[in-house]
């Protein structure tokens, strides 16, 4: 295996942070290493110094997509973090159904941020059916929602838009009864129903980007990205999801990234289920 050298992993690392805007420490050596070993070999270049020429180059496309695709770390599963989807369930859903039924708003926008190979926002499409059949509401359809989802990676986007599963990924927080409910068997793979997956629009987006021509939101998802972004990047974002959120708009984040200074963009909203963020007037 070729070996990775300091000189070379400082390029890939500005490079990475450049692209991405993920941070990469001193000690990530290996996983850039590792995570572009293949590619170095598919490109049949002697040296990762040879790799990032050729990425200079821009004389392959898809190089540049395939070490982004290997650098990001899309983890996900179904349902993840309960105490998210209570808070969606027993306060945000409410509050937009009763918006919905007043005609107070004429659709209810969302937007995953970093939705990977889409269980994030699948999950939401599920959450909000099964709710309005527990409650038998009828005044209220998955057609008066607008669903979102962006990512970086457009491989992930490609798995997600297909909403084809395997055996574990389809296991991972997804109740039997559920998958039973909302999936085809195809094969050893699990398939959502076509009448859920249209629902979501798939969308590549960069999120060191502008936010304002996403439009406004009545909740974000921007969970799980935080943590591999600089503290500039994070601000910028946070600055950003003001402008795009709706009042009374809720931005939920991953359980471990609610400790970040936010206090100048959000209001943190503590219940015994988890925390959610609303915009404070002020930042508007």
């Amino acid at each position: 295996m070729v070996a990775l050298s300091e000189q070379e992993y400082h390029l890939f690392q500005r490079y990475i942070a450049e692209k991405c805007g993920i941070a990469l420490d001193e000690n990530k050596a290996y996983l850039v290493e590792s995570r572009l070993a293949k590619l170095l070999i598919d490109s049949h270049c002697d040296s990762f110094a040879e790799l990032f020429l050729l990425l200079q180059s821009h004389s392959d496309a898809n190089i540049e997509t395939r070490v982004i695709d290997a650098i990001t770390t899309n983890e996900t599963y179904w349902f993840r973090d309960p105490g998210s989807w209570q808070i969606i369930a027993q306060i945000w859903l409410p509050q937009k159904i009763a918006e919905l039924e007043a005609g107070r708003s004429d659709k209810i926008r969302v937007w995953s941020a970093a939705a990977s190979t889409g269980q994030e926002i699948y999950s939401l499409v599920i959450l909000i059916s099964e709710y309005l059949k527990d409650h038998q509401i009828t005044t209220v359809s998955l057609d008066d929602f607008e669903f979102m989802a962006t990512d970086i990676s457009n491989s992930v986007l490609t798995i997600a838009r297909r909403g084809h599963y395997d055996p574990i990924t389809i296991m991972r927080g997804l109740k039997p009864d559920l998958r039973e409910a909302y999936f085809i068997r195809e094969g050893t793979s699990w398939v959502l129903n076509e009448t859920y997956r249209k629902q979501v629009r798939f969308e590549p987006f960069n999120l060191q980007n502008s936010f304002l021509l996403l439009g406004k939101f009545d909740l974000v998802f921007c969970r799980n990205v935080l943590i591999y972004f600089t503290e500039a990047l994070r601000h910028a974002i946070f600055k950003k999801t003001v402008q795009v959120l709706k009042p009374q708009g809720f931005l939920l984040i991953g359980a471990a990234e609610i400790y970040y200074a936010m206090d100048d963009y959000f209001n943190k909203n503590i219940t015994s289920d988890g925390t959610y963020f609303t915009v404070k007037e002020a930042t508007k």
